[in-house]
């Protein structure tokens, strides 16, 4: 299944200024219903976080965990996930742990499949 994905910047202005948020040492998550079925899903990392290799690598990191945990995600919401610091240094799973804790406390993650 393909994931769709937010890529215009006015696309993630609108979640950062109308959405809600949520952070832990990894990552921060906004989110804003969008009123569609669709689920749409944007990804950043700061300049500040390395060179081109690993921002892209962080980024191929939190693709992959959003499609092996998109089906437990509520429908209808837009949502941006922004690396933090401390996801230069982390492994696969801590990044895994660190989205399911954002899910769960935005409420859109689901515990049952």
């Amino acid at each position: 299944m393909q994931i769709l994905r937010l890529k215009k910047n006015r696309e993630f202005k609108r979640v950062y200024n109308q959405g809600r948020s949520v952070a832990n040492r990894h990552a921060v998550l906004y989110i804003l219903r969008n009123g569609t079925p669709l689920r749409k899903a944007g990804f950043s990392v700061s300049k500040k976080l390395g060179c081109a290799v690993q921002r892209n690598r962080i980024k191929r990191l939190f693709r992959e965990i959003y499609r092996l945990n998109q089906h437990r995600l509520i429908h209808g919401i837009d949502m941006v996930f922004i690396a933090r610091q401390a996801a230069k240094d982390a492994t696969f799973l801590d990044l895994s742990k660190a989205f399911q804790d954002l899910c769960k406390r935005s409420k859109i993650y689901s515990e049952r499949e």
